[in-house]
């Protein structure tokens, strides 16, 4: 009996063994991101069979820039001129929906600025229902209006037109949207 109690002990120590030496790899592979670079030649390499030879050769240079090279150029954030150039201040309402019987509104300025006003207007009809006005909050690349919180009791069912009107350093701007309470 003690020499089969020696070969499991030997037979668990080489699993033992085998398994450590998986977990050793594994974290290799992990850490220099092979499992994910192939997963993304897979993807290219099945577009590429579909398309004509001399697509797939364009897709195949820029596949080497991608890997090999970083290209020195960075994409602009916007097309077209800076908004921070323009004369007129724009934006986008973010977010506008009622949360513990509250409207919350939040609006997104496209323009760097570190001072100046929101004004909002809640409109029906050509009837102003609320209005309130905010500071602008300055971000890392554009500003947005420091938010709205408006009580619901103030205001009735339905479908309303919401305009803010943008001022900060001599520019102005509008912004408009609808919600629905």
């Amino acid at each position: 009996m003690p020499r089969r109690r020696r070969k499991f002990r030997w037979i668990w120590g080489l699993v033992f063994l085998v398994l450590v030496i998986g977990a050793v790899v594994m974290i290799v592979l992990m850490n220099n991101n092979l499992f994910n670079d192939k997963t993304k030649d897979n993807g290219s390499q099945d577009s590429n069979t579909s398309q004509p030879e001399e697509k797939s050769e364009e897709k195949a240079d820029e596949n080497k820039t991608e890997e090999g090279q970083q290209s020195e150029e960075k994409a602009p954030q916007y097309d077209g001129e800076s908004p921070n150039k323009s004369e007129t201040l724009t934006g986008l309402i973010t977010y506008a929906d009622v949360v513990d019987n509250e409207l919350v509104i939040r609006v997104n300025i496209d323009q760097f600025l570190q001072s100046g006003k929101c004004n909002l207007a809640i409109n029906r009809n050509g009837v102003t229902y609320y209005s309130q006005s905010v500071d602008i909050q300055e971000s890392v690349t554009t500003s947005t209006c420091d938010g709205y919180k408006i009580p619901v009791d103030q205001l009735s069912k339905g479908d309303f037109q919401v305009e803010i009107d943008l001022e900060s350093d001599g520019k102005n701007g509008k912004i408009t949207g609808r919600v629905r309470i």
